[in-house]
C-alpha cells in the first residue's frame, strides 16, 4: 500500500471549482489506479490556519499512517499559510490573523508533530492572489501578494532547516499570468488546479517521491 495525505485549507480542498476536485482529486485520478491499495487523502479544510491544523495533525495522522509491510509508504503533503496571512481590517493593517513569529513556530511544531509518523513530508507554498478581487475579499478580509509571499518565505526557510522539499508554488504561478488561473482572486479555478497538479505530479515523478 502506497498512500498520500494532503493537510491544508480550502485551497487543498479544493474551493473554486464545483464539484471540487482540485489538485488533490486530480493526485488522485492520477496516483490511485496505479496500484490496487494505492489511495490519496483530502484533509484540506476550509478557512483552516495553522492553529488549527496543529489542533488536527494528530488525530488525522494516527488513524490514517499505519505501516503494516515492508513495502507500506506514506507521504504527507502539506499547503497551509493563506488564512494566516489574511488581514482582517484593512491591507495596509499591522496586524495579521497570524503574527509571523507564530506563524514559523507554527510550521516547525506541524513539521515536528507529522515527523513522529513514518510518513515522508513535503510542502507546497500557497497560490498568489488576484489583488483587485482579494483588497476587500468578500468584503470583510484583505489578501495582499506582498503578505502571502512573505508567509510563504517563512515556510520555506523552516523546511531548509528541516530539510524538508518544497514545491513552490506561489512562484512558479507568478511566472504566468496567474489572474487567468484563479476563480475568486484567492482561489484556483480549474486551470490553476490543473496547475497545481501538475507540479506536483513532476515531482513525485522526478523525486521517486512515492
Amino acid at each position: 500500500m502506497k498512500a498520500i495525505i494532503c493537510l491544508g485549507d480550502s485551497i487543498t480542498f479544493g474551493i473554486g471549482e464545483t464539484p471540487a476536485l482540485g489538485w488533490v482529486g486530480r493526485l488522485k485520478k492520477y496516483f490511485e489506479p496505479s496500484g490496487r491499495y494505492h489511495h490519496v487523502v483530502n484533509l484540506g479544510f476550509p478557512g483552516h490556519d495553522t492553529n488549527d491544523l496543529l489542533k488536527r495533525i494528530d488525530s488525522e495522522l494516527k488513524t490514517r499512517v499505519r505501516i503494516k509491510r515492508d513495502t507500506d509508504e506514506f507521504l504527507t503533503i502539506v499547503s497551509i499559510g493563506t488564512n494566516d496571512s489574511r488581514f482582517n481590517d484593512s491591507k495596509s493593517a499591522i496586524n495579521p490573523r497570524i503574527t509571523k513569529v507564530k506563524f514559523e513556530e507554527n510550521i516547525q511544531k506541524i513539521i515536528q508533530k507529522i515527523s513522529k509518523y513514518q510518513t515522508k513530508i513535503i510542502f507546497l507554498t500557497t497560490p498568489p492572489a488576484n489583488e483587485e478581487l482579494t483588497s476587500p475579499f468578500e468584503g470583510d478580509y484583505f489578501f495582499t501578494n506582498k503578505q502571502i509571499g512573505s508567509f510563504n518565505n517563512i515556510t520555506k526557510k523552516v523546511c531548509k532547516n528541516n530539510k524538508i522539499p518544497v514545491i513552490d508554488i506561489f512562484n512558479l504561478m507568478r511566472k504566468l499570468n496567474y489572474q487567468n488561473l484563479l476563480e475568486d482572486g484567492l482561489h484556483p479555478n480549474s486551470k490553476g488546479y490543473e496547475f497545481i497538479f501538475k507540479h506536483v505530479r513532476k515531482f513525485l515523478k522526478d523525486n521517486k517521491t512515492i
